[in-house]
């Protein structure tokens, strides 16, 4: 690389080659990236098969634990009781 300025096409020559080599190495790389992809989703797919071939096909009940009953039961009280109240403000706003 010299000190001597270029000229217009030489300068547009450069940029085209620097260019062309990027979407060579671009093209490059997402070819690489989705082989790798489709072998990481092969790689899952057969550890699933293997692993565990009847929960695979077959579908579990979530069973909750005691605990989650009992927050599930007071939250819906906890609601309840709220909207309860708020009907109960506004009733007493509107007619007070």
């Amino acid at each position: 690389m010299t000190n001597e300025p270029k000229t217009r096409e030489e300068y547009r020559q450069q940029k085209e080659a620097e260019e062309a080599a990027f979407k060579q190495r671009d093209q490059e790389r997402l070819r690489t990236e989705r082989e790798y992809a489709r072998e990481q989703q092969k790689e899952a797919l057969k550890a699933v098969t293997e692993d565990e071939p009847e929960t695979a096909t077959r579908r579990t009940k979530k069973v909750d634990p005691p605990a989650v009953k009992r927050m599930k039961k007071r939250l819906n009280w906890a609601i309840g009781i709220t909207f309860g109240l708020i009907i109960i403000v506004y009733l007493i706003l509107f007619f007070l």
